[in-house]
């Protein structure tokens, strides 16, 4: 009997896949699924590189770093008090937790781990978690990524007590006032500075909050999404206002919507939600939100755009540098959309970025990092590192 191979460009999605988590009705069906961590062992070069990480900067963060100090951080105190209690340790937690199950280091997981458990145990009554000052703020954006964080810990561990938080933590979003829901979105400013941050990466927020729903099935989370989608900043149309030059304005000079993280996080949102709304024109508004950036800024080789740290007028060439974070978050992103799509393209994007642009925002040990990266950078050192 011959075997007959069928060549498809995208995964067929008449069939659900009963062994890993995908979406449920009535969000659009997954052409691919992400594996829980730990599925796959890396061997040769990648095992080489994640112990790399895992030995250097990655691994090692809690004895260099303010912000991973356990017992001063707001993040490890049950009632929320403390320093240090914004993005900073979650960004940490987020590749820490995941890089010790997929090496399978009891160093990193036991450490991990501790971080997480007290991150469970800091839940109030009324279902927040995490530092008080945010709550204080209304400030959304760090327990975005920590729920990243939580979400590996449940995959690798199956806590219920993950669903538990999660759940009261979405039914307390869902009695924030309107007003108080991610404020500043639309400002070109945000007078309060860094909390516009969380209407532009309302997106992080859909992410968990779909992932919950397709563990519970529970209608009132889509609701929810919904809702944070209409609070979050309108990228539907920001590649309509890039391309006119609304965005670069006296105004915008230092502007939150022309900030490279911001973008490389935001762009993708109308494809989140694309997964609600079945409305192509929102999934079509993130691929135009890519172009829009690239054909502009991103006429340089590595996979990335120039934003040092905002894209800026006229600053185009091969000298202009991208974020560390950035390509992280860009990578993310496709990683995201490939999920979401099954278009392959993501997943050349991702790679583009990884083998070359991230390799050289770091020392080849993993033991240190610059914070921008430029495709024509003749020098670096610690005055010229950050060169705005």
């Amino acid at each position: 009997m011959e075997l007959e191979v069928s060549i498809v460009k995208i995964p067929p999605t008449d069939s659900f896949n009963d062994f890993y988590v995908g979406n449920r009705p009535p969000l659009i069906p997954n052409p691919l699924l992400k594996l829980p961590v730990g599925s796959i062992t890396p061997r040769g070069w990648l095992h080489t590189q994640l112990k790399l990480s895992a030995e250097g900067l990655v691994g090692h963060l809690p004895e260099l770093s303010k912000f991973c100090d356990f017992e001063r951080s707001a993040w490890a105190n049950p009632d929320g008090k403390g320093e240090y209690g914004w993005e900073e340790l979650p960004y940490w937690l987020r590749g820490f937790i995941s890089l010790g199950y997929i090496l399978r280091d009891e160093r990193i997981i036991s450490e991990g781990e501790r971080w997480i458990k007290a991150v469970l145990e800091s839940q109030d009554s009324d279902g927040y978690f995490g530092p008080r000052i945010n709550k204080e703020n209304v400030d959304l954006w760090p327990n975005m990524i920590m729920l990243d964080a939580i979400r590996t810990y449940y995959e690798a561990r199956g806590d219920e007590r993950v669903l538990s938080l999660m759940r009261r933590y979405f039914q307390w979003q869902l009695s924030i006032p309107e007003e108080k829901l991610f404020p500043g979105r639309g400002k070109i400013v945000d007078p309060k500075g860094l909390l516009h941050w969380q209407a532009l990466r309302g997106g992080d927020n859909l992410e968990s909050i779909y992932w919950l729903y397709n563990h519970t099935g529970e209608e009132w989370l889509l609701k929810l999404a919904e809702r944070i989608h209409i609070h979050t900043y309108d990228w539907k149309n920001w590649h309509v206002k890039f391309r006119r030059g609304d965005l670069f304005t006296k105004e915008h000079e230092w502007s939150v919507d022309l900030h490279g993280v911001n973008i490389c996080q935001g762009f993708r949102e109308p494809a989140q939600f694309y997964q609600q709304s079945w409305d192509a024109s929102d999934l079509e508004a993130s691929e135009e939100n890519y172009k829009a950036v690239m054909d502009v800024f991103g006429q340089v080789p590595g996979g990335m755009f120039g934003a040092d740290e905002n894209c800026r007028e006229g600053f185009i060439d091969p000298r202009q540098g991208a974020e560390t974070c950035s390509m992280v978050e860009f990578m993310r992103s496709m990683e995201i959309l490939i999920r979401i799509t099954g278009e392959v393209k993501y997943a050349d994007r991702c790679e583009d970025i990884a083998f070359n642009s991230f390799p050289a925002s770091m020392t080849p040990d993993l033991k240190a990092l610059h914070y921008l990266t430029s495709p024509n950078m003749i020098r670096l050192d610690q005055r010229s590192k950050a060169p705005l």
